[in-house]
Parts: structure tokens; C-alpha cells; sequence
């Protein structure tokens, strides 16, 4: 039997390579156009978070409580923010260093909160 986290991953996967076939027919390209970076934001974030975000709307636990559904989609959405940036205004520079330099960082910093969080509500939710 299919579970619905099954069901949702496949609708998710099925409506991201749609937007790729929608790209393609467009014309849309690859590199640091606009229509580029939307279609790779748009793209990334149906394969590896829409199913989340779905159910997370939705308020159902499933396998995964909602709380940890949300707290992934966040996290996601900063990396793929980091990724649009990176490609946009990579080479831009603040200061005397550019967002290229200061984007793993911002990374990195938020891997290392995700982890945190998770692990702190996995121990409030053991503790009796």
C-alpha cells in the first residue's frame, strides 16, 4: 500500500519535472538569467522540500511530525535563497569581500542551527 508521504513525494517530483519540461519549451537556459534562477530555485525546492512544505501545510504528522517538516522547509529555503544569491550577485562585493565568500558561511550557520533545533526537540519530546 502507497502511504500518503509516498504520494505527496510523487506528486512533488512529478509537478518538478514539469517545471523543467516547461523550461525547456521556453527556452528558458541555464546561467544566472532571472528566468534561469527561478526555474532552479522552483526546481530544487519541489524535489527536496515540496512534499515537506505540502504536508506541513496540511498539518499532518505521518512519518514526520509537522514541527520538524516546518523546521526542514526553512532550512531549505535558505539554502536555496544562498544558491539564487550565489548565482545572481555572486561576483557583487561588500566591502572588501564578496557574497561569494559570505554565503557558506550562511550555510554552514544555519546546518549547524537546524541540527541544534532538532536535536533539542528530540530530547524534549524523550524526556518524560
Amino acid at each position: 500500500m502507497v502511504s500518503r508521504d509516498n504520494a505527496v513525494h510523487l506528486g512533488a517530483v512529478s509537478l518538478a519535472i514539469l517545471v523543467l519540461l516547461v523550461a525547456a519549451w521556453f527556452d528558458v537556459g541555464l546561467g544566472s538569467s532571472p528566468g534561469a534562477i527561478a526555474v532552479f530555485v522552483l526546481y530544487n525546492g519541489l524535489i527536496f522540500g515540496g512534499a515537506h512544505l505540502s504536508l506541513a501545510l496540511q498539518g499532518e504528522d505521518g512519518m514526520v511530525p509537522a514541527d520538524a517538516r516546518w523546521r526542514y522547509v526553512g532550512a531549505l529555503g535558505v539554502v536555496l535563497s544562498c544558491g539564487a544569491l550565489s548565482l545572481a550577485v555572486g561576483d557583487e562585493s561588500l566591502g572588501p569581500i564578496t557574497v561569494n565568500a559570505i554565503l557558506p558561511a550562511v550555510v554552514l550557520l544555519t546546518a549547524v542551527i537546524y541540527v541544534v533545533s532538532a536535536t533539542l526537540d528530540g530530547y524534549r519530546e524523550a524526556r518524560p
